[in-house]
C-alpha cells in the first residue's frame, strides 16, 4: 500500500501570523539582525517563502511586528499595575518585592524577545529607536507616579525625586536583565526579586518625619 503524503491543517490568518513573529523572534534572538535572513524565519516557521510574503514584506517588516508586539505587551502589563489598589503601608516592601517578580518573571518568559529588544532594537532603525525610546518613557512615567502616590500617602520618603528614583530603577533593573535573567535560563528570579526590593526599600523607606506627619489630604 502505497504511503498517503500528510497533509498539513490550514492555519487562521492570525495564528499563522503568530507563528511566523515566534520564528523570527527566535532567529533573531539567536542570529542578530544583521545575520539573520528570511530563509532562516521560513526554515524556522517550516513555511513557504511565498508563505512568508503574504504576511510581511520584508525582513525589517517583520522585525517592526516582533518589536511592536512586545512593546504591547509591556504596556499592557504597566497598565495591569497601575489597575492594582495601592495598599497601605503594612506589607508594602513585600509588595514591592513581588512587583520586581513579577517584572522579571515577564522577562524571563519573553527572553528571546527581551535580547532582540534590548541588544538589537534600539540600533538598527529610527522607528526602532524611537519607539524603545518612548516605551522606556512610559516606564519611567510608571514609575515615577507609583512613587509619587507612596510619597502622598506618607509611605515612602518624601525628599527624593520620584523621576531619578525612576530612572535608578530602570537601571538596576535593566542590569539585572543582562547579568542574570538573559544570561542564566537557571536564574533564582524570586531571591534576585528579593536582593533588588530590598535595596529598593532601603533606599526609599520613609524617615521619622513622615512616618508621624501621616499622609496629605486633598482639598474638598
Amino acid at each position: 500500500m502505497l504511503a498517503m503524503s500528510r497533509r498539513r491543517t490550514p492555519l487562521p490568518p492570525d495564528r499563522r501570523r503568530q507563528l511566523l513573529l515566534e520564528a523570527a523572534t527566535w532567529v533573531f534572538a539567536r542570529k542578530g539582525y544583521r545575520a539573520a535572513a528570511v530563509s532562516d524565519i521560513i526554515l524556522r516557521a517550516e513555511v513557504a517563502r511565498g508563505t512568508f510574503y503574504l504576511y510581511f514584506a520584508s525582513k525589517q517588516a517583520v522585525f517592526l511586528a516582533v518589536v511592536q508586539a512586545f512593546h504591547d505587551r509591556i504596556r499592557q502589563e504597566l497598565q495591569a499595575m497601575d489597575a492594582a489598589p495601592p495598599g497601605d503601608a503594612a506589607g508594602l516592601k513585600a509588595r514591592l518585592r513581588d512587583g520586581v517578580a513579577r517584572w522579571l518573571r515577564f522577562f524571563a518568559e519573553h527572553r528571546d524577545e527581551t535580547r532582540v529588544i534590548l541588544r538589537e532594537a534600539s540600533s538598527i532603525d529610527p522607528r526602532f529607536e524611537k519607539g524603545y525610546a518612548e516605551l522606556r518613557q512610559t516606564a519611567v512615567s510608571h514609575f515615577a507616579a507609583r512613587y509619587r502616590r507612596l510619597q502622598a500617602a506618607r509611605l515612602v520618603r518624601g525628599t527624593l525625586s520620584p523621576d531619578l528614583l525612576a530612572h535608578l530603577l530602570l537601571g538596576m533593573f535593566d542590569e539585572l536583565l543582562n547579568a542574570f535573567v538573559l544570561s542564566d535560563p537557571a536564574a533564582d528570579i524570586e531571591a534576585l526579586a528579593a536582593e533588588l526590593a530590598d535595596f529598593e526599600w532601603n533606599g526609599i523607606a520613609p524617615d521619622v518625619e513622615d512616618r508621624t506627619r501621616g499622609p496629605e489630604r486633598t482639598a474638598p
